[in-house]
């Protein structure tokens, strides 16, 4: 089985978020899948099965589970169906990837590459008191959107100076926390985020696809622009171009093959499958 390692976001190698593409060439168990994904050890793998029509099925796992969704992974496996495979018609702009939450349209225009997703508001919200003391430093305004806190601060300087109290942030009922703020001043982007979500298992995440539904619609309305362009920032860091219309948010950006190979030594996993089974 083929596998690539993509840096999504990001036009240089070893930088972005890293995701592994795998082309399934036969059905395999989730159980291996599984394996797999831990044995590449970056936060999502997908699996990818040809279907006709330009749509392809999409498994994600993370390390330690099984994921509905994950859209770095998206672009990841775009770049791949386009630049290191040939199961694309060559003039083909458009993918689609079935999901088990949905299916979604991928396009590309030159280098980069476009997931369409539904927007999302983030809701002014109450700030619970340990999230600002897992924080340390106070924020302009915080929202929620559906079980993630965003916390807006005053400019990029405290965003990226924060260092969180991560064992704190892991007790908030919270799925994640993103803390972003205004570009500003000379800076080349918008605004700018960092995402913490240890509850997760996940201690910062280097560029989030999805958090941009909310964030893209929350700087649209807040500068007054449809058109943007978003920075994460972490040990990896990404760059996102972001196009917020009619409820929509199109979100892309560059990738970067880094990492290719084959799985090796499958053949014996369907029978060794069978003998776990019987062993109950």
């Amino acid at each position: 089985m083929h596998f690539w390692i993509i840096d999504t976001f990001t036009s240089s190698a070893l930088d972005g978020n890293p995701a592994g593409v795998c082309l399934l060439e036969k059905d395999l168990a989730p159980a291996v899948l599984q394996k797999i994904a831990r044995e590449f050890n970056v936060h999502e793998t997908a699996f990818v099965t040809p279907l006709p029509n330009q749509h392809f099925q999409i498994q994600i796992f993370t390390p330690t589970s099984n994921d509905s969704i994950c859209g770095h992974s998206l672009l990841a496996t775009a770049h791949v169906l386009w630049n290191e495979l040939t199961l694309l018609d060559a003039n083909s702009d458009a993918v689609y990837f079935d999901l088990p939450i949905g299916i979604f349209m991928v396009t590309r225009n030159g280098s980069k590459i476009t997931v369409h997703v539904p927007a999302k508001l983030a809701e002014p919200a109450a700030a619970p008191d340990r999230l600002i003391n897992a924080l340390g430093t106070p924020p302009i305004a915080v929202s929620k959107c559906e079980h993630i806190y965003v916390v807006e601060m005053f400019n990029p300087r405290h965003v990226l100076k924060l260092e969180p109290d991560i064992a704190k942030l892991e007790k908030i009922p919270c799925t994640g926390v993103v803390v972003t703020a205004e570009g500003g001043g000379n800076e080349s982007y918008d605004f700018m985020s960092r995402f913490f979500a240890p509850a997760q298992g996940v201690k910062e995440d280097p560029t989030t696809l999805w958090n941009h539904c909310f964030l893209g619609p929350y700087w649209a309305h807040r500068l007054g622009k449809d058109s943007l362009v978003a920075y994460q920032t972490s040990g990896r860091s990404g760059t996102l171009m972001i196009e917020c219309q009619s409820g929509q948010v199109r979100i892309s950006g560059e990738c970067v093959s880094s990492v290719k190979g084959t799985v090796c030594n499958l053949s014996n996993w369907s029978q060794r499958n069978q003998f776990e089974s019987l062993r109950g």
